[in-house]
């Protein structure tokens, strides 16, 4: 009885250490854009109190990151250099760590699939498999093991924690929409979301009598009922964050990451959706699809054929070595249009285009694609 009062009272401290501990980060993340000095005291607080409960943890490892970046900003370059190698070296820990664990429970995969087969259960689709293994491969690209020379690898984790948020049921041979990422509350459940184009439009729409979600909002007043049954959507990345901008920042020198998850999209696009018209919904977005020079990612050849919108066709691939998925060799959306829709928006009201517009582009984009011998 003394022994389980003993472990008790361990129990309780360790949960008020790690408490406090969280506190302080909290504290620190607040205190990061005004007062430097008062932020990195809280984070080394955090570390000290931490590393003798936990010394290689996830944790530890982001709060390593966090706190060589304010000793950086404060000009203490050794400092922050000797913070990160610190941070370095955790990192392939715990990558490491990782890998041996999943190795030796391969359990851990068909918890996954299960997991999505319910999901996907939940939503009545008529074939889940497809998109089951598809939720695999993203889930897949979230071990950090395989990024060992990215900036910031423990990204990882993070987005593992947040759960995959994946639009799933995508018609085929039809509307394409893009976007970047799904935007997610800060403070949302930490769950898997599978959801469908169709039920946050229409389905919406019929139960409640409105579209609540503005951004869905706007993407049924483009199509209206006619063309949601052949519109598909995906997130390049289906990783849900709540800022766009503090996404991309978060995401910027973590090249091997980014290239791992929109391979996966764009294979997804290629093999799968094989669209007819692509509405690049994300402004941003844009150079993902190879349309800068100086940035090739998907690397599509593609040829302006529209004065009035930003309206290209689409020739097959760059030939260029650093492209994603170069085994592709020949682009299933050779002849598809492609609209970079994300340049307008409510303040270039005429230059938005209306149901019967989207209507009239859509049967161009079909006929253009048989032109091409490919439908």
């Amino acid at each position: 009885m003394q022994d389980n009062k003993f472990q008790y009272k361990e129990d309780v401290e360790r949960y008020r250490v790690f408490t406090v501990a969280l506190i302080y980060d909290k504290t620190a993340d607040k205190l990061v854009s005004w007062d430097a000095a008062a932020a990195e005291e809280c984070y080394q607080k955090e570390i000290d109190l931490l590393t003798p409960l936990a010394p290689v943890s996830f944790g530890l490892a982001e709060t390593l990151r966090k706190l060589a970046d304010i000793q950086e900003k404060q000009g203490k370059k050794e400092l922050a250099d000797s913070t990160r190698r610190r941070h370095d070296e955790m990192t392939q820990k715990l990558s490491n760590m990782e890998a041996e664990v999943r190795r030796e429970n391969p359990e851990l995969g068909e918890y996954v699939k299960n997991l999505y087969k319910q999901l996907f259960d939940e939503l009545n689709l008529k074939e889940w498999e497809h998109d089951m293994q598809l939720a695999i491969e993203y889930k897949k690209a979230l071990d950090s093991s395989r990024y060992p020379n990215d900036y910031f690898p423990e990204l990882c984790n993070f987005f593992s924690k947040r759960k995959i948020c994946l639009c799933v049921g995508n018609p085929v041979g039809g509307i394409l929409i893009t976007g970047i990422n799904p935007s997610r509350k800060r403070f949302a459940e930490d769950k898997e979301l599978a959801y469908t184009f169709r039920g946050a439009t229409v389905e919406e729409k019929r139960r409640t009598g409105r579209v609540s979600n503005s951004y869905w909002r706007q993407k049924y007043k483009m199509l209206g009922d006619k063309l949601i049954k052949e519109t598909a959507y995906l997130d390049l990345y289906p990783l849900g964050f709540t800022s766009q901008e503090g996404f991309e920042d978060l995401i910027e020198k973590n090249y091997q990451f980014r290239a791992a998850i929109v391979s996966i999209t764009q294979r997804e696009i290629e093999t799968h959706i094989k669209p007819v018209l692509i509405i690049v919904a994300n402004k941003k977005s844009s150079y993902y699809w190879g349309r800068n020079e100086d940035s090739t990612w998907m690397g599509y050849d593609m040829e302006k054929i529209s004065d009035e919108m930003e309206l290209y066709q689409i020739k097959g691939f760059k030939n260029k070595p650093d492209r994603l998925n170069p085994d592709l060799k020949e682009s299933a959306l050779r002849g598809s249009l492609i609209l970079f829709y994300g340049m307008y928006d409510e303040r270039n009201k005429d230059r938005l285009l209306s149901e019967n517009d989207f209507n009239h582009l859509y049967e161009k984009a079909k006929i253009m694609k048989k032109e091409w011998g490919v439908l």
